[in-house]
């Protein structure tokens, strides 16, 4: 039956109206009839009669615009909704298509939607509908690609487990609203991360390190934060989009290397109240800005862009005037505001305020100029300033208090607080991003503010030590969406673990119980050192002639030029330029035992490796051992056993001995990371020798094909930065797909899995040889 002899439901007026139309602008008979037929299929998704001629024209309009098959592919996805889902669900669809066809302009973004919403449908059908409703909401938000994205990253990532599937799509499960907004067009830290690192080395040649911050689940951080080593910032600015955004990141790097080159070591607070240590650092921003601005005036007016706070008072709120009863009146965000506007006034001539304490900060800044240089003058005036707040009766919230503009820095790294005690309550690497100035204050402790008061000074947040079962977290890496074709970024966390020890004997047992090899590596170091030559070639003194330098030196005498090439060769010791970091798949697999022996896989390893060291320890090579598990994205568990520049004493062997298998392989993020650690040595060739028993698997990834081209993915990442990778797979059956990672020329399988202490050693000689 042809879709034009259907019965149909649809009243005739408004048919044969919209026909009309169809034949106006030439439309074929196979187009009108189909039109009719989907003009039938919409109407049977409701029961609205009301809305009826709204929906023929979104048909008509679909048909019209994008083609035959789009709106072919509208009426099957309407028809899969009403029974994977429910008609409620193929109803919602069609009520917020003019949404969709609204931000969605083509017929291939119109498709891509489509195809989402229906894969929510077979994974979430009770969600289907909430989602189409919100439509108008997501897609001002996200493009088709982007809503893509979002849900194949919400079926991938939660496992096929049911409540963790509702929690997504629901958007109640953060991880749903983190992706979200990463897929809304917010520039993100990674995808700039480069150019931000080029602008402190641009501007002042300084080398800086940037890390993400706000990596702890229970700190975020919403300013940037700077130490002696690192220089953290937030992921992305989530309300801040496209070049906005990435100005916001140039001026919050930009201002922190203007601290870098302009503030000097740290100063202790000594007896400062914290509002006293909140001004001077308001103080210490204007006066580097202003000697940056100096010599790049740029600088001044990317920072200026960014100060949009007014210089008139702060208009009374209806909650302050409910609290009139009170004696005193919550008036903390009275003083934040006066010094948003301190900050202003201090770096910006133009602008002018109403307050007679911001005017007089500004006063006595320019005139302990030009140059500032007396810290002294600095920190005086950021004590009659706090003293004048404590004066008006101003309240200050340390702890709640979060400087503006947003570009600049929580000043953290402007003051030395002392060295943490054992007893201090935080963990050490999240200290940094999360401690906060803080100060308890009750009505009762008015009168005290004007004095100063040790317990004050003290009040901030404290650390304790890092708890070794927990770890702790070090950075966010990317990850490689194969089914999206794009990075997930800042989507796996990698924890820092500290490696139990052991006796250093035990390694020293096992090259006895290896006595041939031993004295094999031994024998191959000697040969290497020795043996290794290189011909140097045109040189003006030598122990026998260069016969190609002669040859050319005879041509330039017969032109008559002079010949200042070398006429000899001689051979040189050449000097070997390689690093070389072990990483060691040490997960639950490895205590699997080999056939017919009561050894484990990971006992062979740790023999191998420690083989492996005695040979590069002697060769003189710099090297790193590192070892990895992980526990899902959340906790990927990265071990340093021994680092580059330290010495492979009995301290390393001591972690090597003490390491314990466990947990699932995330190999990628282990590569990535990896990357980092070696990708700083200044040699020239640089090279990743993995040992894995195995293909890389975790517990909330089921597609076993997902970190399987995630690894791919970072291979070639780190080969686009020049450095290579080995993979030396333990696996007995050869039928790993270690080769699809690594590349066949670049995996080794060992399928005698008990000739690994031999092998791994020989290996190194020929891949550095």
């Amino acid at each position: 039956m042809s879709p034009t002899t259907q019965k149909t439901s649809v009243p005739l007026k408004e048919i044969s109206a919209l026909a009309n139309s169809l034949e106006q602008k030439g439309s074929s008979d196979e187009a009108k009839s189909l039109w009719v037929f989907s003009a039938q299929k919409l109407a049977e998704a409701t029961t609205s009669r009301s809305m009826l001629q709204s929906y023929l024209q979104i048909a008509l309009r679909i048909l019209t615009v994008f083609g035959c098959s789009t709106l072919i592919k509208v009426i099957g996805c309407v028809d899969h909704l009403r029974v994977k889902a429910s008609p409620e669900a193929s109803k919602a669809l069609i009520i917020n298509l003019p949404a969709a066809v609204k931000y969605l302009q083509n017929h291939d973004d119109l498709e891509i939607w489509l195809n989402a919403i229906c894969d929510i449908s077979d994974v979430a059908p009770k969600h289907v509908a909430e989602l189409c409703r919100k439509t108008l909401t997501i897609l001002s938000k996200l493009d088709a690609i982007g809503f893509s994205r979002w849900v194949s990253t919400g079926v991938t990532s939660t496992s096929g487990d049911k409540q963790r599937i509702d929690r997504y799509f629901s958007m109640v499960d953060p991880v749903s609203r983190e992706i979200m907004e990463l897929e809304a067009g917010t520039v993100r830290l990674a995808e700039i991360e480069k150019s931000l690192a080029a602008l402190p080395r641009g501007f002042w040649n300084q080398r800086v390190t940037i890390r993400p911050a706000g990596f702890s689940q229970s700190q975020t951080l919403t300013r940037t934060s700077f130490d002696d080593t690192f220089i953290r910032i937030p992921t992305n600015f989530d309300d801040v989009r496209g070049k906005r955004a990435e100005a916001l990141f140039q001026a919050a790097i930009t201002h922190v290397g203007a601290h870098i080159q302009f503030s000097g070591p740290r100063k202790k607070p000594k007896s400062l109240k914290p509002i006293q240590i909140s001004i001077i650092s308001i103080l210490e921003d204007a006066r580097v800005e202003l000697l940056a601005g100096r010599k790049f005036p740029g600088l001044l007016r990317l920072w200026k862009s960014f100060h949009t706070v007014t210089g008139h008072a702060r208009p009374v709120q209806e909650k302050d005037q409910n609290r009139a009863c009170n004696v005193v009146a919550d008036r903390t965000p009275v003083t934040n505001n006066l010094l948003a506007r301190l900050a202003r006034a201090l770096i910006d001539d133009e602008f002018q305020d109403d307050n007679p304490w911001v005017q007089k900060g500004r006063r006595l800044f320019l005139d302990a100029g030009p140059d500032w240089n007396d810290a002294d003058d600095i920190r005086r005036i950021g004590v009659l300033l706090g003293n004048d707040l404590g004066q008006m009766r101003l309240q200050f919230n340390a702890k709640s208090y979060t400087v503006e503009p947003r570009y600049r820095d929580d000043n953290l790294g402007l003051w030395d607080f002392g060295e943490p005690s054992d007893d201090m309550s935080e963990d050490l690497d999240v200290i940094t991003a999360s401690m906060r100035i803080e100060q308890v204050e009750t009505d009762d402790q008015e009168d005290a503010r004007q004095a100063p008061d040790e317990t004050e000074i003290n009040a901030v947040s404290k650390p304790v030590k890092p708890d070794d079962e927990q770890g702790v977290p070090i950075c966010k890496l990317p990850e490689w969406d194969y089914l999206a074709g794009s990075l997930r970024p800042n989507w796996v966390t990698v924890i820092d673990h500290k490696t139990p020890t052991a006796p250093a004997h035990i390694i020293a047992d096992r090259l006895e119980k290896h006595p041939n090899i031993t004295k094999k590596i031994e024998a191959l170091v000697r040969q290497s050192k020795v043996g290794q030559t290189k011909r140097l070639r045109r040189q003006h003194e030598g122990d026998r002639l260069d016969l190609d330098a002669c040859i050319q030196n005879r041509i330039d005498l017969r032109l008559g030029q002079i010949s200042d090439v070398g006429l000899y060769e001689i051979n040189a010791f050449s000097a070997r330029d390689l690093s070389v970091l072990v990483l060691l798949d040490i997960s639950e697999s490895t205590k699997d035992l080999i056939n017919g022996t009561s050894t484990s896989l990971f006992h062979l390893e740790r023999d191998a490796t420690a083989l492996l060291a005695h040979a590069m320890d002697g060769m003189g090579d710099p090297f790193a051992i590192h070892a990895f598990c992980s526990n899902g994205r959340n906790e990927l568990r990265y071990h340093q056993i021994k680092n580059f520049g330290a010495p492979y004493n009995d301290y390393a062997k001591s972690q090597l001995a003490g390491m314990r298998p466990g947990l699932s392989t995330r190999l990628g993020g282990a590569l990535r990371y990896a990357g980092t650690s070696i990708a700083v040595q200044s040699n020239k060739r640089k090279l990743i020798l993995v040992i894995t028993d195995g293909e890389p698997s975790d517990i909330d990834v089921p597609d076993k094909s997902y970190l399987l081209e995630d690894g791919r993915k970072a291979v070639v990442e780190l080969a686009s930065q020049g450095i290579d990778v080995f993979a030396v797979g333990l696996d007995s059956t050869g039928q790993s797909d270690l080769a699809r990672i690594f590349g066949p020329r670049n995996t080794l399988q060992i399928d005698r899995i008990e000739s690994l202490p031999e092998r791994l050693p020989m290996l190194y000689f020929r891949l550095v040889g």
